[in-house]
């Protein structure tokens, strides 16, 4: 073979192998969905890392999800905060004047009425947040993603992260291809 043909063909497989194993690797992340047995003994890299390890990952996506992007304790400060304070003070004014006279009797009861509804609906709140509350939400997201089929589960990933995963197939081939460029260089020079 001639030298110049070995910086050709060398870096085309290189990028070929390098490309073909790195998406293999990525599918590798889902699949097997389920374990290979052979003879009672389950094959290595049998599930896929994340239907293996699927409880753990929506863990720390939850716990993820919760501390960095909204918490429960959040959406209670929402719920309890001064906007639906003064929205409910509005909406009870409206709501007395409406009453006529007999508002004028209730007027005087405003306050007490407008901070019982309000321990309520703090106590709502605070129970919601609590857990398996019903804004708990670090255990929804934990509770539906291990709920999820597992190809649900990679459509899901693979969808929002398509781009990137192609990023890693090309740089996989850019690799491969310049291991391949250092093989002919190699194999020139010891020659």
């Amino acid at each position: 073979m001639e030298p110049w043909m070995q910086f050709i063909i060398f870096p085309v497989v290189g990028a070929i192998i390098g490309a073909v194993t790195n998406q293999i690797a990525i599918k590798m992340l889902f699949r097997p969905y389920k374990a290979w047995k052979l003879g009672g003994v389950r094959l290595p890299f049998t599930p896929g890392v994340i239907p293996q390890q699927r409880g753990e990952i929506a863990r720390n996506i939850a716990e993820t999800f919760e501390s960095n992007l909204l918490s429960g304790q959040e959406i209670h400060d929402l719920i309890t905060g001064d906007k639906v304070k003064l929205a409910l003070n509005r909406k009870i004014d409206e709501f007395i004047q409406g009453l006529g006279p007999l508002g004028m009797m209730a007027m005087g009861m405003k306050d007490q009425i407008i901070e019982k509804i309000l321990e309520g609906i703090e106590d709502v709140a605070t129970d919601a947040i609590q857990t398996g509350g019903d804004l708990h939400v670090g255990q929804k997201i934990e509770t539906k993603i291990n709920a999820m089929d597992v190809e649900k589960l990679e459509q899901l990933v693979l969808g929002f992260s398509k781009k990137q995963f192609r990023y890693i197939t090309v740089f996989g081939g850019i690799l491969g291809a310049l291991i391949g460029v250092v093989q002919a260089t190699l194999s020139i020079t010891l020659i």
